[in-house]
């Protein structure tokens, strides 16, 4: 019989190679410049829009939204407010995931597979969970003038939250041992206890701090608008507790979802995003406090005292001659006199004044003295030193 031959392959290394895309390596960059190339276009837009939509809120936020058509004239004061505006923004965020930053860090210490990492986010949720609770009786015992001191009430919540570790976890006893017990070998029985001990009370330190940290932001936002009344005060804390809850829930939706890491973070961040829109709608105040304060840093809003100087041809006196008003009169022709005020708002042109009296009052009573407050022309307005007394008026000299 005659023996057939194989069939004869050629060689990849052989065989005629396709030419290289000369795209494939250079699509990141092409990518990069289209993205440069169209944020030139868009950003200005886009930024203007977002600093006319913060101004808008700051003057409703002090009462006068009829003033933004006349405030507009400055471009430059719309960078600015944008910038700090962000910056601000930035600090209430980095203030909001605090609780789930320290929470991950929690979960970091424990080396556990991924379905082990499930059960032990939810119990670990719920301790600090609990640890929220604690935080909002103590709250409510300061309504009844029983609150307990920060230097008293962190370690019982520390010690609270390491007992309710052992407790969770014994009632799982392969997490219990991956978690908190060395794995076998030649160790000494002190070194395990040492280790155990040490561990939990980390694990209870950084679930304490969690449930800390959960109350800042929400205390924020609930500060500038509590009544003083009982009723109002139970409805804040309950708001409060509720808003401690939702900033867990980013956390807990990254540890307990399926998915790779990449597509966990992805659904993090858009709860992330939620929670804060629900809180801006559950607590109006907390946009408030940022606009009002972002105002503050660029000084669109000053509540220095001083003497605005006027000329009576421009704004006759009658125009402040309610109560609140503290009026000086200049010697001579002139017919020059100044008024005690502070800057409620100054953006370009348009000059918004208020009687001195009201400077220090806090934001959520802007209401009760908005209508006392004048608009005046910047160009129209001199700034002098306050005038102590009548007799240290200025006097008009000839030349």
């Amino acid at each position: 019989m005659t023996a057939v031959s194989p069939p004869t392959t050629i060689p990849q290394s052989l065989s005629p190679a396709s030419p290289p895309d000369p795209s494939a390596s250079s699509s990141p960059r092409q990518a990069l410049f289209k993205l440069l190339a169209d944020i030139k276009w868009w950003l200005p837009v886009v930024s203007t829009l977002i600093s006319i939509s913060l101004l808008t809120k700051y003057l409703w936020v002090i009462h006068h939204p009829e003033l933004i058509l006349s405030s507009l004239g400055n471009p430059s004061n719309l960078v600015a407010w944008l910038f700090f505006s962000l910056l601000i923004l930035a600090s209430l965020l980095l203030i909001v995931s605090v609780p789930s930053l320290v929470f991950t860090l929690s979960m970091s210490v424990c080396t556990v597979d991924r379905e082990q990492e499930k059960r032990l986010a939810l119990r670990f949720g719920l301790i600090v969970g609990g640890g929220y609770l604690l935080l909002s009786l103590n709250l409510l015992g300061a309504l009844f003038d029983h609150t307990m001191a920060p230097g008293y009430f962190f370690p019982i919540v520390v010690v609270a939250a390491a007992c309710a570790v052992i407790a969770l976890l014994r009632r799982d006893a392969p997490l219990h041992n991956k978690v908190l017990e060395l794995p076998p070998g030649p160790r000494k029985p002190s070194h395990r206890k040492l280790y155990y001990t040490a561990l939990v009370g980390w694990l209870g330190t950084l679930l304490a701090f969690t449930s800390v940290s959960g109350v800042m932001p929400a205390q924020l936002a609930i500060m500038t608008w509590r009544g003083e009344s009982d009723e109002e005060a139970f409805g804040a804390i309950a708001l409060c507790l509720l808003i401690m809850c939702l900033y867990l829930a980013p956390v807990l939706v990254f540890y307990l979802t399926n998915g790779n890491a990449m597509q966990r973070t992805g659904r993090a961040a858009l709860v992330l995003l939620g929670c804060i829109f629900v809180n801006a709608m559950l607590l109006p105040a907390l946009l408030d406090l940022w606009v009002y304060s972002a105002a503050n840093l660029i000084k669109i809003r000053d509540n220095t005292e001083l003497s605005y100087v006027l000329n009576e041809k421009d704004y006759p006196k009658e125009v402040f001659s309610s109560a609140p008003w503290q009026l000086e009169s200049y010697e001579g022709p002139n017919g020059l006199y100044s008024v005690r005020a502070f800057r409620q708002f100054r953006f370009g042109d348009t000059l918004l004044i208020c009687p001195a009296s009201y400077r220090n009052i806090a934001l959520k009573e802007i209401d009760s003295y908005a209508h006392r407050c004048i608009a005046l022309s910047e160009a129209k307005v001199h700034v002098a030193a306050p005038v102590l007394s009548k007799d240290a008026a200025t006097v008009a000299k000839p030349n």
